[in-house]
């Protein structure tokens, strides 16, 4: 029954993948390209990962890579919203949050490494860019007010989970359950994401003073 699930998650995923780039299509006021193509990086990573994960692990994490740097271009609108302050950089709840996300995500990294040693200097790029994904997403979740902005806090939170197990399930040791929890979490992500996107223009901040240190 676990096989049978995890066959069923992984064969549907890039048609759900293309279900939300259709609901963003339809639902946004204004198109931003730089989602679909998002969008289209999820769904290429999706096809060589059913193809051969280890085989195109480089080509994988280059695309996730882009992927995350975009989402985070694509967020500036709403950074620019919650305004950019260091006292808020460096609040205790966020350095102990980040600090705490970073030891998990590097902890995993040394697991994996030994089995794509080829690709360190890629993983650690990825790594880079995950990890100021995750900690630009929390930044705006906590200096905005959350109706909106806890779509992008749940998002995150998804891709912190999904892509933990995905490279625990796929380098270190394989167990059905993490990957139909890992492509759930990360379809769940992928859908979070593009809610926040469609209401982006809604986030409000917490103050309003731009730029201040």
């Amino acid at each position: 029954m676990a096989i049978f699930a995890r066959q069923m998650v992984i064969f549907f995923k890039p048609f759900v993948v293309l279900s939300l780039c259709f609901i963003y299509i339809v639902k946004t006021e204004k198109i931003n390209f730089l989602v679909l193509f998002t969008m289209l990086l999820v769904m290429m990573s999706e096809i060589l990962t059913m193809r051969d994960f280890s085989g195109y692990f480089g080509v994988i994490v280059i695309f996730l890579s882009i992927h995350y740097s975009v989402n985070m271009i694509i967020l500036w609108k709403s950074l620019r919203k919650v305004k950019i302050k260091l006292k808020k950089i460096f609040t205790v709840q966020l350095m102990i949050t980040m600090t705490l996300i970073t030891y998990v995500v590097l902890s995993v990294s040394e697991l994996i490494t030994p089995a794509v040693h080829e690709h360190t200097v890629f993983l650690n790029i990825l790594i880079i860019c995950f990890v100021l994904f995750i900690g630009l997403c929390y930044y705006i979740y906590m200096n905005s007010r959350t109706v909106i902005s806890y779509s992008l806090m749940v998002a995150a939170s998804c891709f912190l989970i999904s892509n933990i197990l995905t490279a625990l399930d796929k380098l270190y040791i394989s167990i059905d359950i993490f990957t139909v929890m890992s492509n759930l979490l990360q379809i769940s992500g992928e859908f979070f994401l593009i809610k926040f996107f469609l209401e982006q223009h809604k986030l409000v901040s917490n103050e309003e003073d731009y730029f201040e240190n």
